[in-house]
């Protein structure tokens, strides 16, 4: 059969059948009458190409793929505005900032200052039983004395050399049961404060070759003169008196109330107050005295704070004035300065001859009974039964 031909788009039909007064184009679906196509002039037919469809003529079959497809693409579209805005609100680099851990610092351990350290509880060499009272010689060698009436002789590095024995009893006294003090002389003696007398050994002696005493009175205290000479406190439970003794241990001058007439003293009760007087000897002499309470232990006692001041004498045992209050000290010193030495608390503090503040020795000084001046002003401190050095103050 002859082929039509569109005349609405110009494709070639020929699907029809004999007879048949109408058909419809296959392409662009457009009804025609078949015989006015005929009539036509037939010429080469024209490119084939099929137009593109509008919406209208899209197929109600491709309508719900197109509509599934349009809101997968408006959802995709919408998630990635809300990552978009999420990572935008965040600082760049958009990474949790890293925190280090929290590390807490170990605290660094407190220096030791000390220069040296000896000494424990007990009875056998170079360990203490209630140490009390130490002293150190111009060669360095430090001395400690206990209530097992022990003089323990240490060389300048703490280790341990001789003893010696104090006698409990001799003619002057009996059943003693401390060693009130001792004071190494420039000469090599020993001097040692026992039952109320000072026993005087000589160099490398375990026998005492000289004894000082003062019955009935009791020596409660001395200090060495540097022309070889003492101070001492006797004590009769009425009044303390000051005696200065000459090298050749000749009485030279008693001064009865010395320290308490000076204080005008009003402590109650008095016979603590003159127990507790403690004095030390400058290089030129001069007598400094003090209510050193901290020497005797537990104590109840009335007192007004001005006789608690530090008292300075001449040489001769004359008041000369008074500075720094005082209470607590287990003893008094003094160096080669003239700065006049305390004990307080956990501390030793010095002080110029008129009362102005000169340096204080800190450190783990709880618990002091004793300390003592070296030649260089090297403080030594007994503690606990054991012997502690500190660096001196310096000098101004």
């Amino acid at each position: 059969m002859e082929p039509l031909i569109c005349p609405q788009c110009g494709g070639q039909i020929t699907s029809y059948l004999p007879g048949q007064v109408f058909t419809t184009c296959q392409y662009c679906s457009t009804t025609f009458r078949i015989d006015t196509n005929k009539e036509r002039d037939v010429s080469p037919p024209p490119p084939v190409y099929k137009p593109i469809e509008s919406e209208a003529s899209i197929k109600p079959q491709y309508i719900i793929p197109v509509l599934a497809g349009v809101f997968a693409v408006f959802g995709i579209v919408i998630l990635i505005a809300l990552a978009s805005g999420t990572r935008s609100s965040r600082t760049p680099p958009y990474r949790t900032p890293y925190t280090a851990p929290s590390v807490t610092p170990t605290p660094s351990p407190t220096p030791n200052t000390n220069l040296l350290e000896f000494g424990a509880t007990g009875t056998g060499d170079g360990l203490f039983k209630d140490a009390n009272t130490i002293t150190v010689d111009k060669q360095g060698r430090i001395y400690v004395g206990d209530d097992t009436l022990r003089v323990q002789q240490f060389d300048a590095n703490g280790q341990f050399l001789r003893v010696i024995q104090v006698p409990s009893e001799t003619k002057h006294y009996d059943r003693a049961r401390t060693i009130d003090k001792i004071a190494a002389g420039d000469n090599g003696r020993l001097y040692v404060a026992v039952g109320g007398t000072i026993l005087i050994y000589e160099e490398g002696s375990t026998e005492p070759d000289h004894t000082i005493h003062a019955a009935p009175s009791y020596v409660q205290d001395f200090a060495l003169r540097s022309d070889g000479g003492l101070a001492l406190i006797e004590n009769d439970d009425k009044i303390e008196t000051l005696v200065i003794v000459s090298k050749a241990n000749k009485v030279l001058k008693h001064i009865s109330g010395f320290h308490t007439n000076a204080a005008d003293a009003a402590l109650s009760p008095r016979e603590t107050g003159l127990s507790a007087i403690r004095i030390a000897v400058d290089g030129a002499g001069n007598i400094f005295s003090v209510y050193a309470f901290g020497d005797l232990g537990g104590y109840s006692i009335s007192y007004n704070t001005e006789e608690l001041m530090i008292f300075r004498f001449t040489p001769e045992g004359k008041y000369v004035n008074k500075f720094v209050e005082s209470m607590y000290s287990c003893g008094i010193e003094v160096d080669n300065q003239s700065r006049i030495y305390v004990s307080e608390g956990s501390e030793v503090d010095a002080y110029t001859n008129t009362g102005q503040p000169a340096g204080t020795i800190k450190g783990d000084l709880s618990g002091i009974t004793a300390f003592a001046l070296d030649k260089d002003n090297n403080l030594y401190v007994l503690m606990k039964d054991k012997v502690v050095k500190k660096a001196a103050i310096p000098s101004n």
